[in-house]
């Protein structure tokens, strides 16, 4: 094996594990932060500015906390924290500004969690709300998280979809059934995470500082891939512990897909017929 031959299968590795563990992060991501804008865009064209703190006032506050405690925890040292602060002009609701040191390792890897940060602590909430409301959620969760863990690097797009589509629907399953309609915490549950779902999302903000870090994300996997390769071991001997963590992460990211996709369609619906019945036009989502 030449040289060229051997770094370039050592990178394809390297970036083949980073793709399948971490696309999907910012899929998911973008997906829940497109479903949220016209959520809020359906209540902000109807009930003014102040119509999208119905969902606002509770996942915003998770959102920028989300940011700061990677901050905390990479010791960005944070300037100024408006946990909800809505401004009109803008269309801010909350921020987190931070200064960092480029040339600190510590803090440049730390931008990567930074920018996720929402989605890793507003799961957290989602899943404590889902395990503490829903009856039987214990059973269910164990079942999809096996069912996500199964899949491994190299695993084609429909095999993720399959896998995706059987969970998701397990879930919604537990969720939305006849017997749940009837209990309070039903719609608690349903409220709260339509709240917190609607901002586990990443902004294009978001994604930006995120990759400001990724280099130094991808780096300890490319010298973990070189050594096991030096060593004899085949570059995938550590993979299936990861895809194992993070089948925990993408069940999380399916159950906020559903919360974020229900919260919109039952609020578009509301709004809408507010919104005909007010203006006598139709609600355009999208603007």
């Amino acid at each position: 094996m030449t040289v060229l031959v051997f770094v370039k299968d050592l990178l394809i590795a390297t970036l083949g594990q980073m793709a399948s563990l971490f696309l999907g992060i910012f899929i998911f991501g973008l997906l829940i932060h497109f479903i949220s804008q016209m959520t809020f865009k359906s209540l902000g064209n109807t009930f003014g500015p102040g119509g999208t703190y119905v969902v606002a006032w509770l996942g915003t506050p998770i959102h920028e906390l989300g940011h700061a405690l990677f901050c905390l925890i990479f010791l960005h040292k944070i300037e100024e924290i408006q946990f909800f602060k809505p401004d009109a002009q803008t269309g801010t609701l909350g921020y987190v500004y931070h200064k960092w040191n480029p040339k600190n390792p510590w803090h440049v890897i730390g931008n990567f969690f930074i920018g996720v940060g929402p989605i890793v602590l507003g799961c957290a909430v989602l899943f404590a709300l889902f395990y503490f409301l829903i009856p039987d959620s214990g059973s269910v969760w164990s079942k999809v998280m096996s069912d996500v863990s199964v899949l491994e690097k190299g695993s084609s797009v429909l095999t993720y979809l399959t896998v995706f589509k059987d969970a998701t629907f397990s879930i919604a399953g537990l969720i939305f059934t006849l017997d749940n309609l009837g209990l309070w915490q039903f719609w608690v549950f349903l409220y709260l995470s339509i709240c917190v779902a609607s901002n586990v999302r990443l902004s294009w903000a978001d994604i930006k500082g995120s990759l400001r870090g990724l280099g130094c994300v991808v780096l300890p996997f490319l010298i973990l891939n070189l050594v096991l390769v030096l060593a004899g071991y085949g570059n995938d001997t550590f993979y299936p512990y990861t895809a194992s963590a993070l089948g925990i992460v993408y069940s999380l990211l399916i159950l906020a897909l559903i919360m974020v996709l229900i919260g919109f369609l039952l609020i578009y619906i509301f709004s809408s017929i507010f919104h005909w019945l007010r203006y006598r036009t139709a609600l355009n989502p999208f603007r």
